[in-house]
């Protein structure tokens, strides 16, 4: 547990997520992607298996059944994030007959299979936003959502369970970028 999780400052985050235009169907997918894992802390695994079964949209509920913890986790349906998957699902997703929700826009149209494809979306989101950030991928932006909620006073089991972290103490490392809460202990 020597290291710092690289992460962003909520700011940041949200000006992220602020920045990406909405008129075309990949920006519609890329908003869609990055609230999912910015504000419910999905996996880019959880992103790419998502399947349109998942999201239970009366119950407000995304059901993610066997995570890497291989237990189910459910996620709240956030207004925000409910928006922006039914904008995409609705006005931007191929009309492909597959049942995963997000799908490259580039034939072959299809999920995308490696952990690259969202990678990619993201750097390219980063760099048009122009964000500089420890790294690209999505854990960069689990850690950022960890560590808001940690420097907000969201207890570390409530983080450990949104995040499906199987130990405690995987969630335990957030606590030490709590600058504030630990400059009161010092």
């Amino acid at each position: 547990l020597a290291k710092i999780p690289r992460h962003l400052p909520w700011e940041k985050v949200r000006t992220l997520i602020d920045s990406i235009d909405t008129d075309s169907p990949e920006g519609k997918r890329d908003r869609a992607i990055i609230l999912l894992i910015a504000t419910l802390g999905l996996r880019n695994k959880e992103i790419r298996s998502l399947q349109l079964g998942h999201i239970a949209w009366k119950s407000s509920e995304i059901h993610l059944p066997r995570t890497k913890s291989l237990r189910e986790r459910i996620l709240p349906l956030t207004s925000e994030v409910g928006e922006a998957l039914a904008d995409y699902i609705l006005n931007g997703r191929p009309k492909v007959d597959r049942s995963e929700v997000f799908l490259s826009h580039i034939a072959p149209r299809g999920p995308y299979v490696k952990a690259g494809g969202i990678v990619q979306i993201i750097k390219k989101r980063l760099m048009l936003a122009g964000i500089e950030a420890p790294s690209n991928g999505a854990h960069m932006l689990r850690h950022s959502l960890a560590t808001h909620m940690i420097n907000v006073g969201v207890s570390v089991y409530k983080i450990a369970d949104l995040l499906g972290h199987a130990s405690i103490d995987t969630t335990a490392i957030y606590t030490k970028v709590d600058v504030d809460h630990l400059a009161s202990v010092a």
